[in-house]
């Protein structure tokens, strides 16, 4: 969750690096799909050094690295929003599977003063960055 910017997209690329198959949510899709632009970058630079290095005896190590179909996927999820959590994650298991490793990633900061900050904002900070992590889970 929160793949569009951030940890969250700094989390997708080095899973990306280390060969995963991706399941990108955040809540704003230009910067999601942006992310997954960067994801698709990498998955071609690993398949090119991959095809480079196929004709040329390794060392055992580069061979033993599992050479698999590199997807990325993109969902528009509003993780503050338990109704989107459960259809998104149905949508997901009925598109690509099971997940089995989740970066429960996605977060708001409102930026004010605690007595500054209006009610709405506490709501959704609460709603995001702890509800959410039921729901997803």
């Amino acid at each position: 969750t929160g793949a569009g910017s951030g940890l969250g997209r700094l989390f997708a690329l080095e899973f990306a690096r280390r060969r995963a198959l991706l399941v990108l949510w955040d809540i704003n899709t230009q910067s999601n799909e942006e992310t997954a632009g960067m994801v698709r970058h990498i998955y071609r630079e690993l398949a090119e050094a991959a095809a480079a290095a196929s004709g040329v005896a390794g060392d055992g190590e580069k061979d033993a690295l599992p050479h698999c179909n590199l997807q990325v996927y993109t969902y528009t999820c509003d993780v503050g929003k338990r109704e989107n959590v459960y259809s998104t994650a149905e949508r997901v298991r009925k598109e690509v599977g099971e997940v089995s490793v989740l970066v429960n990633n996605a977060g708001v900061v409102s930026g004010h003063h605690l007595l500054e900050c209006p009610d709405e904002l506490i709501e959704r900070t609460m709603m995001v960055n702890c509800h959410a992590h039921f729901w997803v889970t």
